[in-house]
């Protein structure tokens, strides 16, 4: 839960990197709230119908702006330009790829968008 609420800290940060952890936090959270919120919106009644639709396009577009930050520093942390991002404009397979890309691993140490932000995660275990 604590990385969907750093990515609306960081909701138009689309430079660095950000984690596996970050995005997926991010993701899945979104994923239950737009599930949630699309359950409402099927099982609305008549009268609850303009609401949930409200309540929908509304969360959509308060979730754009992070979704893609997000996105974007996350093809940053593999090693690629947030340009990347336009793969998902093909319809379900730039998707489905775009993700299979997110389960890599980052580059370890800096690269040309920024440290590492799993640094000092590194350094703490070292320590022990």
């Amino acid at each position: 839960m604590g990385s969907y609420f750093i990515c609306f800290t960081k909701y138009a940060t689309f430079g660095g990197r950000s984690t596996r952890m970050e995005f997926w936090g991010y993701n899945i959270v979104n994923a239950i709230l737009l599930f949630a919120l699309g359950y409402f919106y099927l099982n609305a009644g008549e009268q609850y119908q303009t609401l949930a639709t409200t309540l929908f396009l509304i969360y959509i577009i308060i979730t754009i702006c992070p979704t893609l930050a997000v996105l974007a520093r996350r093809w940053h942390d593999i090693g690629r330009t947030g340009k990347w991002l336009w793969l998902n404009l093909f319809p379900v397979v730039g998707t489905v790829v775009s993700y299979c890309f997110m389960l890599t691993q980052g580059e370890e140490g800096t690269n040309e968008y920024g440290r590492d932000p799993r640094e000092r995660r590194y350094r703490r275990r070292n320590r022990r």
